[in-house]
């Protein structure tokens, strides 16, 4: 197969047929969290698939081109940790100078997006499936877009959902949770697909 089949598949089963929130259940506090509205959950789902991007990119060259040569490997989770949290400030920063009214929506959820664990996942996975430099980029992204696409569907279903006639005991938490159940089975009906 050639390489842009390869990325094209890559990026279908990262995005969609494991997404990180609806199949790898990682994310899930923003993806319930910040998801009230579509407007809040497109901008954290570009935050976090900036930070994801960069991140897996950067953990690629330093685990690849640093800690394996030299044979520190036991450091990995430590160095991951510290770009996440670079590339996080970085965000904030950002988004605290351009998008005030959106830094102040997320309050403190943006902060947290150093704990996603969606994030240092993706980093970890990227080192478990063996992908080279471009692969790691392409899933990397696509593990962003992935999240940016399931906060957003649940921000649009949630916003509706106002306006549903939901019964008393299921007001709040548990229609969302309901909801997230949902669509995970929809998801779920990707695997198999592609690896």
């Amino acid at each position: 197969m050639d390489l842009l089949g390869e990325l094209i598949i890559i990026f279908i089963s990262v995005a969609v047929v494991n997404n990180l929130v609806l199949i790898k259940f990682l994310g899930i506090c923003p993806y319930i969290g910040v998801s009230r509205n579509v407007d809040m959950a497109f901008g954290m789902g570009c935050a976090v698939t900036f930070v994801i991007t960069i991140s897996g990119t950067v953990t690629w060259i330093i685990n690849n081109l640093v800690l394996v040569p030299l044979e520190l490997d036991f450091l990995k989770y430590i160095a991951f940790i510290m770009v996440i949290a670079s590339m996080v400030q970085l965000v904030e920063m950002y988004v605290r100078k351009f998008f005030p009214s959106l830094y102040e929506s997320f309050g403190i959820f943006l902060p947290l997006i150093t704990t996603n664990c969606a994030i240092l996942g993706i980093c970890l996975f990227l080192d478990l499936w063996g992908y080279g430099f471009l692969e790691s980029v392409v899933a990397s992204l696509a593990g962003g877009l992935g999240f940016t696409l399931a906060i957003c569907i649940m921000g649009g279903i949630r916003e509706n959902l106002e306006w549903a006639d939901v019964p008393k005991s299921l007001k709040g938490a548990g229609i969302t949770l309901i909801t997230a159940a949902i669509m995970t089975l929809a998801f779920m009906g990707f695997s198999g697909m592609i690896r």
